[in-house]
């Protein structure tokens, strides 16, 4: 008995440890936080909060990435006894993801139901929200901790829906990062060409989007040759999947191309990439024949790119305030950088310093993002992540639940959606100032 509940506690706590010590050495419990975020320089609440959020979203990201590992699924077998059997003992790696990222997910929309109707740094919760790390992460590793005892029937049954629902509109919001992040890039590069005759940028426009362009169509290609053949199926819904990316990824260069919208070739280049990446990882994910068996094998690559972007998102969207950026242009809240105008303000009696750095507290007046829209797009984060790193495991199109999932409909359409939703999205923030005239897209 002694030995079992010591094999269990080393299973559960070996990867949290790895978390707590990430999570430390990134918060510094409190004042010292800061400090590591404003190094020799001056940073806003904003900015500085947003960014240790993300670095603990890390720490746990990395906690659940130690759950996969051979020895650690092995001690997690020991936990049955608590938590029931499993038909299949490759599963308590993926069930220890889903626990780690569990606590994960109920911290951040706890944060997102406490930080509802904020409105500025003087309001009480503001502590809450910027302070009191130490406490936070010991929350973190309280609650995931917590669902190593809750039976596997939970995750296996009801919580693997709710990781793929998440997954599905944290990916939505992925999309919008990246419209918004294409519209940055190529405004940016233009502007110093227009404006400073800068030919490095000029040529960079072209050559960044000849090889993005390249890139897809030899994707698209490649997918046409190994996904389309099979001597048992048809394979008409790759043939559709794949075809139709083309038709939108055409259709999305074509408005770009319209005098009358603020598009561009870098844009388009950007969203076709990218939704060619999504088409091939999706199709890879298909329960077919009409994928060669060379391709079927677990090479984790496709989990490593989704790892890549969705913390690429996660820094983005932690770096960038909405207000400031070209999402305004999808017909949400546009308004003028406060951020960046609060730095440029000689506010020094109100900054907070912390060993000779200088941390603004630029949300006295008015909160520069919603902090509870925030908390609630890292726990979609959460979910997200632990769909990539199970491979989307728990639903099996109607089949037993349980098994590794990855390869069915329910993960491919998701992606495929998404796909569509990107140039969707896309072009709205193109057409959306001519459909809405009266409106300020600026």
């Amino acid at each position: 008995e002694a030995q079992i509940s010591k094999s269990i506690m080393a299973s559960i706590l070996g990867g949290l440890t790895l978390s707590s010590m990430c999570g430390e050495a990134a918060c510094c419990f409190g004042p010292a936080a800061v400090a590591c975020c404003c190094s020799r320089t001056t940073c806003t609440n904003a900015t500085s909060t947003r960014l240790m959020y993300a670095l603990v979203l890390l720490a746990m990201s990395i906690a659940a990435w130690v759950m996969l590992a051979p020895t650690v699924e092995q001690d997690l077998a020991t936990m049955s006894k608590y938590t029931g059997q499993v038909h299949n003992k490759d599963l308590w790696g993926p069930l220890g993801v889903f626990r780690v990222m569990f606590g994960s997910t109920i911290f951040y929309t706890l944060f997102s139901l406490i930080m509802i109707g904020v409105k500025s740094s003087s309001d009480g919760r503001a502590g809450i929200q910027n302070g009191f790390w130490g406490i936070k992460f010991l929350m973190l590793v309280g609650l995931s901790t917590a669902a190593f005892f809750i039976p596997n029937e939970f995750f296996l049954k009801a919580w693997g829906w709710v990781g793929l629902f998440g997954g599905f509109f944290f990916l939505l919001i992925q999309m919008i990062l990246l419209v918004d992040f294409s519209h940055c890039w190529s405004e940016s590069w233009m502007a110093k060409y227009q404006d400073e005759g800068s030919n490095c940028h000029k040529w960079g426009l072209i050559i960044s989007s000849a090889v993005m362009y390249i890139t897809s169509l030899v994707g698209t290609i490649l997918m046409y040759i190994f996904y389309t053949e099979s001597k048992t199926e048809s394979c008409a819904l790759q043939k559709f999947v794949i075809s139709f990316n083309l038709l939108t990824s055409v259709l999305a260069t074509g408005v770009s191309l319209r005098g009358d919208v603020q598009g561009g070739i870098l844009q388009a280049g950007l969203i076709t990439f990218y939704t060619t990446y999504l088409t091939w990882s999706a199709l890879s994910e298909a329960d077919s024949t009409c994928m060669p068996s060379d391709f079927q094998s677990e090479s984790g690559m496709d989990v490593t790119i989704a790892a890549i972007l969705t913390f690429v998102a996660v820094a983005y969207s932690s770096l960038r305030t909405s207000s400031a950026s070209q999402i305004g242009k999808m017909g949400m809240e546009a308004g003028a950088d406060k951020e960046k105008q609060a730095l440029l303000d000689d506010s020094t009696d109100d900054d907070v310093e912390s060993g000779g750095k200088s941390v603004v507290d630029n949300e006295q007046e008015e909160v520069l993002y919603n902090w509870s829209q925030f908390h609630l797009t890292f726990a979609l984060a959460s979910l997200y992540i632990s769909m990539v790193l199970t491979d989307w495991m728990v639903i099996h199109d109607g089949t037993e639940a349980g098994l590794m999932v990855g390869r069915g409909d329910a993960s491919l359409w998701v992606k495929v959606v998404s796909c569509w939703v990107c140039v969707l999205l896309y072009i709205w923030t193109l057409v959306a100032p001519i459909c809405l005239p009266n409106r300020d897209f600026s």
